[in-house]
Parts: C-alpha cells; structure tokens; sequence
C-alpha cells in the first residue's frame, strides 16, 4: 500500500461548497481504484485563528485550498482520484506527493463516515535549508524534533509524520515533510499557555529548528478532517 496526499493550491469556491463538491468527486473516484482510508481536509478555521491566535498560521497558507489523502494499492491507478480533484475544484492547481507516514501519536477518535475528527488539525509543509544535508535533515526532524515534540505540546492529541517520497504532479513544489498534529478544541491551539509546555521545551524546539525547517517556503496552518473508511 502507498500513501497519496494531494493538496489543492489557489481555489476560489466557498468553502462549504468546495467540502461537498471534493467528497462528491473524489472519494467515489479513489474508492473505484481500491483506495481507503480517505481523509479531507478544508482551511475553514482561519478567520477564528487569525483573530485568536494569528501566528499559528505561516507562509502561503491562505492558498491551500484543501487536503486529500488515501491509500493505495498502487500508485499506478492514481489517475481517475487526480483526474476527480482537478474536475470538482478546477481552479486549483493540484500538489501530489507520495509519503511515508509515521504515526508518532495516534489518533484516537474514530469518527463515522464523512464524519469531523474532533478538535483541531495542524497542517506544515517544509523543505530543508540549503545547506543542510539530507541526512541531517531527517535526522533533526525525526531523531531530535519528534520526541521533544511531546514536551512542546503535552495537550496534543496526535502526530502524524509524513516523509515525502516523490512529487506525483508537475505543478508540486519541491517540499520534503509533511505533518499532522492535532489538538483537542480551538480553545487550546489558540492559548499560548495551553498550546505550548514549559519555555525549556520551546527553547529547545527553536535551537534545532534550523537544522530541519527553512521559514522562507513553509507553509503552516489549521484544516478540519474529515474521513471516509
């Protein structure tokens, strides 16, 4: 099985008509090449966090226009599922990138089908800095960064880490990770006392920032999910 994430770049629709029109199109199109465990995701909670907590959005992320991701027998069948998002949202440009996915902390709600996963979804996209190596990188971002993470972030409820694998579209930057954490309310992402643990984690989270994440292309934002079996 291969994971897919495709994020949609630049869409005009309302949101809720853009939610609707992406599960109408592409779930039935991804379930039809064998795909599962389907999830979208749409940026609908930013006027609440720009009012609330603005830093918590970074870079371009007022150009992600949604999420999908799903699992795939096959990378080779991924046609009809692109063809699908590029149809419902025909204003987008579609970013795809087959990942690895590392479930640091799962997930644990369950919701049913087409069903809102509880609470909030942190979405970052990021590439190295230039000159740092490749395995420098990984290894600050999943020896050295991950585990800290719990200590930053003691009230999260998950952390999804995706490793990017290859693009799958022309249009895709060039970007390295992709990552989901997900915190239980607004309430919570948005206070700073609540989001973050004590300043010694925080310091030591921003001294090894450098080594892994570069600020000028990443992209850092909070989504809704909502999954399909």
């Amino acid at each position: 099985m291969e994971k897919l994430i495709y994020i949609l770049e630049g869409g005009g629709a309302p949101l809720a008509e853009r939610r609707a029109r992406l599960a109408e199109a592409a779930v039935p199109a991804a379930r039809g090449v064998g795909a599962s465990q389907l999830a979208l995701l749409v940026p609908d909670l930013s006027d609440e966090i720009l009012e609330r907590a603005p830093g918590r959005i970074q870079g371009a992320f007022e150009r992600v226009a949604a999420v999908f991701e799903c699992w795939l027998p096959s990378l080779d069948d991924r046609g009809a599922i692109e063809e699908a998002l590029r149809t419902a949202d025909g204003d987008s440009d579609l970013w795809g990138y087959l990942v690895t996915e590392s479930t640091v902390q799962p997930c644990p709600h369950s919701p049913g089908e087409g069903e809102r996963v509880p609470g909030v979804t942190q979405f970052a996209i990021n590439d190295k800095p230039a000159d740092v190596s490749l395995e420098d990188f990984y290894r600050a971002w999943q020896e050295e960064h991950s585990p800290r993470t719990f200590a930053l972030h003691p009230l999260r409820e998950s952390y999804i880490r995706h490793a990017i694998a290859r693009r799958l579209t022309a249009e895709a930057p060039d970007y390295l990770a992709i990552v989901y954490e997900r915190f239980p309310s607004m309430e919570v992402f948005t206070d700073d006392a609540r989001y973050a643990g004590d300043r010694a984690a925080i310091r030591e989270v921003f001294r090894n920032l450098p080594k892994f994440w570069e600020p000028s292309t990443a992209i850092v934002g909070a989504l809704s999910e909502y999954r399909f079996a």
